[in-house]
C-alpha cells in the first residue's frame, strides 16, 4: 500500500515535467516537449494509481509491471500480456472511469498511446522512423506532432488538469485512515 508521500512525489515529478515541457528555449524540439507531456501524463496516472491500488501483496509484482514499469499504463493495461487478476482488473476500471470523467479525455488517451518505439514504422519523440514516402526522419525534425499526440496547447492544459484532479484525490486519500 503506498503512502500520501509516496503519490506526492509522482505528483511532484508529473508537475516538473509538465514545466518542462511547456518550456519554449529556441534549442528545445517539438519532440522534446512532446516527450516531456507524455511522462507529466504517465507520473499522473501512476500516482493515481499508487492511491488506488488496494491489492494483496503477492498481486504488487504484476501492479509494479502493469503500472509502475511501463509507458502509456492504459495502453498497456487495456492489452496486458496475461489475464489480470481481479484487484487488477478493478483498478483499470477505476483508472479508467477517472481518466474518462475528465475534460479532454480524447487527448489524454493520445497521450497515453504515446509510447517510445524503435519501430522505424511507428512515430516516435525518441528515435527516428521512416515516414509515408520511405524516408527516415528524426524526431527533431517531424512536423505532424499534433496528429500524433493532440495539439500542444490542448494537451498541456489537459495533463494540467489531470493533475489538478489526482492532487484532489490525494487530499481525500491523505486523510482516509490506512
Amino acid at each position: 500500500m503506498s503512502t500520501p508521500k509516496q503519490v506526492r512525489t509522482w505528483i511532484e515529478q508529473a508537475e516538473a515535467d509538465l514545466r518542462a515541457s511547456r518550456a519554449t528555449a529556441p534549442e528545445l524540439a517539438e519532440c522534446h516537449r512532446r516527450y516531456w507531456v507524455q511522462q507529466s501524463y504517465e507520473k499522473a496516472i501512476k500516482a493515481y494509481a499508487l492511491m488506488r491500488w488496494a491489492g494483496a501483496a503477492a498481486d504488487e509484482p504484476e501492479f509494479t509491471r502493469m503500472f509502475l514499469l511501463r509507458h502509456s499504463p492504459l495502453k498497456t493495461i487495456d492489452q496486458p500480456p496475461t489475464p489480470l487478476s481481479k484487484r487488477l482488473h478493478l483498478l483499470r476500471r477505476d483508472v479508467k472511469a477517472f481518466v474518462m470523467r475528465l475534460d479532454n479525455v480524447d487527448l489524454l488517451l493520445q497521450i497515453d498511446a504515446t509510447t517510445p518505439m524503435n519501430d522505424p514504422g511507428e512515430v516516435s519523440y525518441r528515435y527516428p522512423f521512416i515516414i509515408a514516402d520511405g524516408e527516415y526522419v528524426a524526431p527533431a525534425a517531424y512536423e505532424g506532432w499534433d496528429r500524433y499526440q493532440g495539439n500542444l496547447a490542448g494537451a498541456l492544459a489537459a495533463v494540467g488538469r489531470l493533475i489538478g484532479a489526482v492532487k484532489e484525490e490525494l487530499k481525500v486519500f491523505a486523510r482516509t485512515p490506512k
